[in-house]
């Protein structure tokens, strides 16, 4: 498990640098959400899911959903932003 960790981890960090040289490229659709979305899934699909690495991945599907993405890609974002609350209100519980 700890190097399936790593691993999403590190595909995470490419992920995430890819993402956010589009950070403010709304013409790039969609790609641009495209790549926030795999970032933020690889932290959703993490074996062991830190608080923090969950506030990244809330942060990865906000700037996904603040473009103009494809209803398919916002669909997916949507859904990915609905784990987060779940897991969210868990740890509230």
């Amino acid at each position: 498990m700890e190097v399936a960790q790593s691993k999403y981890l590190a595909a995470f960090e490419y992920e995430k640098a890819a993402a956010l040289l589009l950070v403010n490229e709304y013409e790039q659709e969609p790609t641009r959400s495209v790549l926030f979305r795999s970032a933020a899934c690889l932290l959703l699909n993490l074996p062991s899911p830190s608080e923090d690495h969950l506030r990244q991945a809330e942060r990865m599907v906000a700037y996904g959903l603040s473009g103009n993405p494809p209803e398919e890609i916002a669909d997916e974002l949507r859904a990915a932003w609905q784990e987060l609350m779940a897991y969210f209100q868990q740890e509230a519980a």
